[in-house]
């Protein structure tokens, strides 16, 4: 969790506050990256836990699709973003916005597909599992309190701090964390 605070630190104190209100009322491409990250996503890897699951997925590592399809993206993308010189003060915005969301769509999403896969589809035989009831909604929420802490820490020293050498450094310091994370 100290890889993924400083990754995304150095990212958001690289952003301009301005920049990322700018991206923040862009509503065309908040809203299709809130589709593509909570409907898209968590329907393609139900899709792939239904075809795989004839070529020999197990229940263990189709409900860790589920949660992995249905999970938040952000913090590399930020990094990403970072190295081919794109639009960071977007990716920040959206991992913002994703992070928070995730909060009620990834048990809402992970309810459903795994209800759909495992109830309904696949019937399968063995015990029943709560999936949203299993997971570790502790470490769930201390990693998107790490990415908004990160978020709101880096965007606040990068205004306190607002010179092109900090800026620089920041980003040098959140992509060797990138790198080591």
């Amino acid at each position: 969790n100290i890889l993924l605070f400083f990754l995304v630190f150095g990212m958001s104190a690289t952003v301009q506050v301005d920049d990322l209100k700018h991206r923040l009322t862009n509503k065309f491409a908040i809203g299709a990256g809130v589709t593509m990250q909570f409907l898209f996503m968590p329907f393609l890897g139900f899709c792939s836990v239904m075809v795989f699951t004839n070529f020999g997925l197990t229940y263990a590592m189709g409900i860790t699709l589920l949660v992995l399809t249905s999970s938040p993206g952000g913090s590399y993308s930020n990094w990403w973003c970072s190295l081919f010189n794109a639009d960071l003060a977007l990716s920040v915005a959206m991992t913002s916005v994703s992070s928070i969301l995730s909060l009620g769509l990834l048990p809402a999403n992970l309810f459903f597909y795994s209800w759909l896969t495992y109830s309904v589809v696949l019937k399968e035989e063995e015990e029943d599992v709560n999936v949203v009831g299993a997971l570790d909604f502790n470490a769930i929420f201390i990693t998107l309190g790490v990415v908004l802490g990160a978020i709101l820490g880096g965007l606040f020293v990068g205004y306190k701090h607002n010179n092109p050498h900090f800026h620089k450094r920041a980003n040098q310091f959140g992509s060797v964390c990138g790198i080591a994370l």
